[in-house]
């Protein structure tokens, strides 16, 4: 999910304004959680949510745990992989790569590096089948990039071929494609806040599959974050796409899934994921990830899962 895709991450994410979007400028008689999430009674959601029982009440609702199965393959490999421009599919070169192995950032990463002049890096003992969060980032005095995080992210084990872990790419969000966001929505960007964006899934999702993998992508959902204190944030605004490109006038998930909070404070965060089964409103996921200001932040939310994490099938 390239091009078109970026733009929406990177530049739906701070849009208020239409009339598909939550901006939370609601009446008065309107509950800050009900400006968010106002899914027609008429649309209920698509995709499979059969792996739990989806309820009305947050406090109560059953999440499914995920874990690496008893002979899953949590060694540590040598990674070659690269950093790329979110946008573009450029490298990055000479970007830092931090990663948490314990998907908690919080002090120093456990594995760390640096981009080559033509954005290849290489880092060694990274463990597979293990829920990390990697952060990437260029010399801040040079504006050229928008420190970029990836929550909930995992490296399957090689195949029994004896082929290498297939890494993939670290992302990278330019600040040239995040400056774009007023031109493209006329909107302002505050710098004290952060944004995120991600993909509605349902239970049939394998997390190891690539972003541009359609499978399991949930239409007719809604997404709210809370902060670190349990409150929906007043200067919160969710949008979503059409055919992965921005679109203030869709109210919520299309086929593509994708959605972009914007103007969310920095700290712990909770996302969440409601839609209708059979006319109900529910619950259908939730995410916890952190969030720094000034940060572009990628995190997909699963169905039947509170926390985001969820272990590839190659895992189980």
């Amino acid at each position: 999910m390239r091009g078109l895709v970026v733009a929406a991450f990177a530049l739906t994410a701070c849009g208020g304004g239409g009339g598909g979007g939550n901006n939370g400028e609601g009446g008065d008689s309107l509950s800050r959680f009900e400006e968010i999430i106002n899914v027609p009674e008429d649309v209920n959601v698509s995709g499979d949510f059969s792996c739990f029982t989806p309820v009305a009440d947050a406090a109560t609702v059953e999440w499914l745990t995920s874990a690496p199965g008893p002979d899953a393959d949590l060694s540590g490999y040598t990674i070659d992989s690269w950093v790329e421009d979110f946008e573009t599919e450029d490298e990055v070169y000479d970007a830092m790569v931090s990663i948490y192995t314990d998907d908690v950032v919080d002090g120093s990463p456990e594995i760390s590096g640096t981009a080559d002049t033509n954005g290849l890096i290489t880092l060694s003992d990274v463990p597979t089948c293990t829920s990390m969060t990697y952060k990437t980032e260029t010399d801040p005095l040079l504006d050229r990039t928008k420190n970029t995080y990836k929550a909930h992210h995992f490296y399957s084990p090689p195949p029994a071929d004896g082929d290498p872990v297939d890494a993939g790419s670290f992302l990278s969000v330019s600040t040239t494609t995040y400056k774009l966001i007023p031109t493209i929505l006329g909107v302002t960007v505050d710098d004290d806040k952060s944004v995120i964006a991600g993909t509605a899934y349902d239970c049939t999702r394998d997390a190891g599959l690539p972003s541009d993998d359609d499978s399991g992508k949930v239409t007719g959902a809604q997404v709210i974050i809370y902060d670190e204190n349990g409150e929906i944030p007043d200067s919160l605004t969710v949008n979503y796409m059409t055919d992965s490109f921005p679109d203030n006038e869709q109210p919520y998930t299309s086929p593509d899934g994708l959605f972009v909070a914007s103007n969310v404070p920095p700290g712990e965060l909770t996302i969440e994921m409601w839609g209708r089964v059979d006319g109900e409103l529910v619950l259908l996921g939730a995410s916890q990830l952190f969030s720094e200001a000034s940060s572009i932040n990628i995190a997909n939310v699963f169905g039947g899962y509170g926390d985001g994490v969820k272990y590839p099938d190659a895992c189980e």
